[in-house]
């Protein structure tokens, strides 16, 4: 992800804002079932770089998924962005993980980047969409929309179109760029909008846009984007601050945590060094039993 990064990280305040007040009133209204769930992984399995590291050194291409599932419980499907797998290949995707693994389909770019999300077109492309998550049926998690960098707040009415047509039964994360959402009027708006449809806001942890790290939640998901550089120094101490947000949020009543890490290209097998230090810590706080990942680089 290039969204929001910058040359250098140590002129960017990294510290996380508070939880709006309307956040706590809406949490608090929520029944909660004391099932806590934590879903984890990267935006993609096909990285070269993770074999002999997250995938054993000879595992071939085919085979990539089929590992990625036996270290995460999850993944951000970015490949969707560019169009719909066909029948096959998304059966395949199903057959190679376990029955407890979710993945989280991202809406294509052809629908969310359009001069009008909600036109013919864009319809026909998202009922194309639905079908494919409807096909993963109990391994679907929860898809993302990413709007484009020009959709701005005065665009309200299509959202509030987009946000209708979606059914109800799947769930969906909205994921804001431009800078006029993020006025306290505009939240607010937005905020009651998915309020009353079970809409998820995005939150994006990105060093150059900390206008989009935000905890406006609507439900008891929260669904967190995570552009991170475990080469610099700011990585440890960006873990141990979203370990006090998450137990903060979930002694508020947040119950399904989605959890997306993101590192520079050049560097994205660091994945496992920021799982394994991440992990851990939410067993501590939400006393699971995750296991670490295991480092092939390190195998006998």
């Amino acid at each position: 992800m290039k969204f929001g990064q910058v040359d250098n990280l140590d002129l960017v305040d990294f510290s996380l804002p508070l939880v709006s007040e309307e956040t706590k009133t809406i949490l608090s209204n929520i029944n909660r079932s004391n099932n806590l769930n934590f879903f984890f992984g990267a935006p993609g399995w096909s990285d070269q770089k993770f074999k002999g590291i997250i995938y054993p050194p000879k595992t071939s291409a085919k085979n990539f998924l089929f590992e990625y599932a036996k270290q995460f419980n999850s993944i951000e499907v970015n490949a969707t962005r560019y169009g719909v797998p066909k029948k096959h290949v998304l059966q395949k995707w199903y057959d190679s993980v376990n029955e407890d693994f979710k993945f989280s389909l991202k809406v294509p770019q052809v629908i969310t980047h359009r001069k009008n999300i909600n036109d013919d077109q864009a319809k026909f492309k998202m009922d194309e969409f639905l079908l494919a998550v409807h096909q993963m049926g109990s391994k679907s998690g929860m898809s993302f929309a990413v709007m484009a960098n020009y959709f701005k707040s005065s665009q309200l009415d299509e959202l509030r179109t987009f946000v209708n047509s979606w059914p109800v039964d799947l769930p969906l994360a909205i994921e804001f760029r431009n800078p006029s959402w993020f006025s306290k009027e505009v939240v607010s708006q937005w905020q009651n909008l998915f309020l009353t449809k079970n809409i998820v806001a995005v939150v994006t942890d990105t060093p150059g846009r900390r206008d989009v790290v935000h905890f406006s939640l609507t439900n008891n998901h929260l669904f967190i984007r995570y552009v991170g550089d475990f080469n610099h120094v700011s990585g440890s101490l960006r873990v141990q601050s979203w370990i006090n947000k998450i137990e903060e949020l979930v002694n508020l009543g947040v119950e399904n945590i989605w959890f997306y890490v993101h590192q520079p290209g050049e560097n994205r097998e660091r994945i496992l060094l920021f799982y394994n230090l991440l992990i851990p810590k939410i067993n501590k706080v939400l006393k699971t039993k995750i296991p670490l990942l295991k480092d092939f680089s390190t195998a006998t």
